[in-house]
C-alpha cells in the first residue's frame, strides 16, 4: 500500500521525541546519562562520536534543548553516511535522560553508469550546442563510501565518448588518534579531440579533430586537512598539472598557454579555510557558510606559470517565519587574480562552477577579477513523503521524502578585464543583473531538481533553465 505522511520537513527527515516537557520547564540543566547509536551495521561508533559536542555524563541547559539536540543530529546527518537520523530522548530519572540516535545507513557501494553531457550544463548543451547527441559521454563512476566503516571514500571514474577521462582518488577523514587531521589524494588523466580554444560573444568556440588528440593532461593532488572544533576546517593542498595541446590549438589561439606554447607544467600550493554552520549541507535552509582560499600557481620549479588567486564565498540562510514556510538566503562570492595576463584556460570567472549569475546561464565571462551577489526567497509549498513500507521490503526505499519549494531570486555580478576583446565586451566591465522565478523539488538522498525561468538586464540569454544535483 502506498501512503502519504506529513512530516515537519521531509528532506531533513527528522523525528525528535521525548523533550517536549522542557519547553515549559526551561530552568536548570538536564543530565545526559547515556548516548546510544541504533542502526549502525558498518559505521564505527567513533565516527559518529567525533561529530558530537554532547557527551555522556554532561549537562545540557533545559532552555532551547530541542534546538541544541537538533543541531547535534544535523552534524551526524551531514556526514552523508545515513539516509535518516532520528533522535529519541528517554527519561531515566528526574532531569536525567538517555539519548538515542536512530539511523538508517545509506547504500555505500555505487557502481554508477555514466551518461552525461560534455558541456558546462544541460542549458548550454540545449541552447548553445543544439542538443547535439554526439556530445554525450558515458562510462562508470564507482564510489565505495564508508570504507572500513570509517567514512573513507574510494572513487574510480572511467569516462569515454566525447572525451576520455580516468580518475582515481581516496579520502581518509582522519589519520590521527584525535581524529582532527584528514588526508586525501587523487590522480586524473584526460584526453580531448574537441577543445574550446577561445571565447567569442561570451560563448565557447571549439576546434574538433576526430582522428587527433588535441589536448592531453595529467593532474595529481594531495590534500591535508585540519579540523578545529566542529565547524572550522583548514585544508592545505599540493597539486601538479601537466597540460599539452596540439599545434593546431596553439596556432588558433596563441594565448591558450600564452606565447604560442603547447605545454604548461606547474605546481600549485593552496590553503582553504571553511566555516560551515548550515543545517543541512546538501540543501541548506538555516545557518551560514564561509570559505576563503588562496592559491599560488607556479612554485619556481618550472617557468610556465606564476600567479596568485584568492577566492571567497559567504552565504547566509534563514527562515522568515516560525512555522518555517518562508526562507531567505543571500550570498557574496568572487575571485581576485594576479597577474592580469594569464593563459586562456586559466581566466575563468562568471559562468564556471558555482560562480554564476542566473539569467546569464548560456554565457561565460572570462577574467581574473569577479564578484557576484545572490539573493533568494523560497516558499515551502509541500513537505511530505511517500511511504512504501507495505510494498518494498528494503529499508532503503520504504520512505521517499519530497519537498516542493517555489522561489524568486535576483543576482548581480561584475567581471573586470581591461584587455577584453571587442567580441566579449558586452558582458565584461559592466554590471550584470539577472532575476527570475523557479521551483525546486528536493527528494531522496537530497536530490534536487531545479526549474527556473530567468531574465537579465542585457535582454539576451534569458529563458527556461533546468538543473539537477544528487548527493551520493
Amino acid at each position: 500500500m502506498l501512503s502519504l505522511t506529513q512530516p515537519v520537513c521531509a528532506q531533513n527527515d527528522l523525528l525528535l521525541t521525548g523533550l517536549d516537557q522542557y519547553e515549559i520547564d526551561t530552568v536548570g540543566y538536564v543530565h545526559i546519562n547515556k548516548i546510544n547509536f541504533v542502526g549502525l551495521k558498518k559505521t564505527k561508533p567513533q565516527i559518529i562520536s567525533r561529530e558530537l559536542d554532547i557527551k555522556e555524563g554532561g549537562l545540557v541547559p533545559k532552555k532551547n534543548i530541542k534546538q541544541y539536540i537538533t543541531s547535534e543530529r544535523n552534524k551526524v546527518f551531514n556526514t552523508q553516511l545515513f539516509e535518516t537520523v532520528d533522535v529519541m530522548a528517554i527519561e531515566v530519572a528526574d532531569d536525567s535522560i538517555n539519548i538515542e540516535f536512530i539511523m538508517v545507513e545509506r547504500w555505500y557501494t555505487w557502481p554508477v553508469p555514466l551518461l552525461e553531457l560534455a558541456d558546462r550544463s544541460f542549458n548550454e548543451w540545449w541552447n548553445n550546442r543544439n542538443a547535439d547527441l554526439g556530445r554525450i559521454q558515458y562510462g562508470l563512476d564507482f564510489k565505495q563510501r564508508n570504507m572500513r566503516g570509517r567514512n573513507e571514500t574510494l572513487d574510480v571514474l572511467i569516462k569515454l565518448g566525447f572525451s576520455r577521462q580516468f580518475s582515481v582518488g581516496y579520502a581518509f577523514p582522519y589519520i590521527d588518534k584525535k581524529q582532527k587531521t584528514s588526508l586525501s589524494f587523487s590522480g586524473t588523466f584526460l584526453e580531448e579531440t574537441t577543445v574550446a580554444y577561445k571565447t567569442e560573444e561570451n560563448k565557447f568556440v571549439e576546434v574538433e579533430k576526430d582522428t587527433e588528440v588535441l589536448r592531453r593532461s595529467w593532474k595529481g593532488v594531495v590534500n591535508f586537512g585540519k579540523r578545529y572544533g566542529f565547524y572550522d576546517h583548514h585544508n592545505f593542498s599540493l597539486q601538479f598539472n601537466h597540460d599539452q595541446i596540439a599545434d593546431t590549438v596553439a596556432m588558433l589561439n596563441p594565448d591558450f598557454f600564452l606565447d604560442g606554447r603547447t605545454r604548461l607544467r606547474y605546481f600549485t600550493l593552496g590553503y582553504t579555510y571553511t566555516r560551515d554552520k548550515r543545517d543541512i549541507t546538501s540543501y541548506p535552509m538555516d545557518g551560514y557558510y564561509l570559505k576563503l582560499g588562496i592559491e599560488k600557481l607556479g612554485l619556481g620549479i618550472f617557468d610556465d606559470l606564476n600567479a596568485v588567486i584568492i577566492e571567497w564565498s559567504a552565504y547566509k540562510f534563514m527562515p522568515l517565519d516560525n512555522i518555517k514556510r518562508f526562507y531567505f538566503s543571500s550570498g557574496f562570492a568572487g575571485k581576485l587574480g594576479s597577474p592580469e595576463r594569464m593563459p586562456y584556460n586559466q581566466t575563468r570567472a562568471v559562468g564556471y562552477d558555482n560562480l554564476f549569475v542566473r539569467g546569464y546561464d548560456n554565457y561565460v565571462i572570462d577574467g581574473q577579477n569577479a564578484a557576484i551577489l545572490k539573493n533568494e526567497v523560497k516558499f515551502r509549498a509541500l513537505s511530505t513523503a511517500f511511504n512504501f513500507q507495505n510494498i518494498i521490503k528494503s529499508k532503503h526505499a520504504k520512505r521517499v521524502p519530497i519537498d516542493i519549494l517555489f522561489k524568486a531570486y535576483i543576482d548581480a555580478g561584475y567581471v573586470h578585464l581591461p584587455s577584453v576583446s571587442e567580441s566579449n565586451a558586452s558582458l565584461t566591465n559592466t554590471p550584470l543583473l539577472g532575476y527570475g522565478l523557479g521551483i525546486d523539488f528536493v527528494t531522496f538522498y537530497s536530490s534536487v531538481l531545479k526549474f527556473e525561468y530567468s531574465f537579465n538586464r542585457h535582454g539576451k540569454g534569458g529563458g527556461f533553465y533546468f538543473y539537477y544535483q544528487v548527493d551520493l
